[in-house]
């Protein structure tokens, strides 16, 4: 039996394609978001040195590394792995569409927030729109800044809320007024009416299973704030 048909032999191969995959994927995601090697170094606590060395595929990344990049990045490991600049681009789906009634969703609970997750039944969507309670009336209900990929849009529907972000003083938003940002710019909001402000938030990137990646960084907020209510 040739080599090629052993099935380690396979399985060894698989791997080192989707390790040569995931130096172009983190060169490529680097391009299209802006960020230094340094700033790459920052979010995942990879060396520079290591990081160009992975992105050139002059060495192969240890299971370590690859968890570290999946949290410093926000992306999934299967779809570090799997996403190969060599598979054809798919075909255009046309004519989608998804009626979400009443902003009614998949739903997510924190203490002082409300997510509904609208057009969930659509999959793989480049803007993820969320309906969000926000039930937060002080900075400490708040919680800290957060931070995620992409970029995203917020519209008041109701009540008001006061806009926090990493690089901006606070910005009071009443009903109608919107803004636009980059998610990757830490970033929290408080309703200034009791007992509750809504908002709609439109978040995009290019980056694969967005709506998965958000979800895990409120899940996180989820399990953080039971460890702290575990504690008092």
């Amino acid at each position: 039996m040739d080599e090629s048909d052993r099935p380690d032999w396979k399985t060894r191969h698989d791997m080192n394609e989707k390790v040569k995959n995931l130096g172009k994927l983190l060169k490529d995601r680097r391009s299209y978001h802006g960020w230094t090697l340094a700033e790459v170094s920052s979010m995942t606590g990879i060396a520079t040195s290591t990081l160009s060395k992975v992105e050139n595929g002059h060495i192969s990344p240890n299971f370590d590394t690859i968890l570290k990049l999946s949290h410093g990045l926000g992306v999934e490991i299967g779809d570090l792995l799997n996403s190969s600049p060599n598979e054809p681009t798919p075909p255009l789906v046309v004519a989608r569409r998804s009626i979400s009634r009443k902003l009614e969703g998949q739903q997510l609970d924190r203490q002082y927030y409300r997510y509904s997750y609208l057009s969930s039944d659509v999959a793989h969507k480049r803007i993820i729109p969320i309906h969000i309670e926000v039930c937060a009336l002080t900075p400490e209900q708040m919680g800290p800044l957060t931070a995620h990929v992409g970029e995203e849009f917020i519209l008041v529907l109701k009540g008001k809320v006061r806009l926090f972000s990493e690089y901006y003083e606070p910005t009071d938003l009443e009903e109608g007024d919107s803004v636009y940002l980059d998610s990757t710019m830490k970033h929290g909001y408080m309703s200034l009416e009791a007992p509750s402000s809504s908002i709609v938030v439109c978040c995009s990137s290019a980056t694969p299973n967005l709506a998965q990646t958000l979800r895990e960084v409120i899940k996180e907020q989820i399990i953080s704030e039971q460890q702290v209510k575990g504690k008092a």
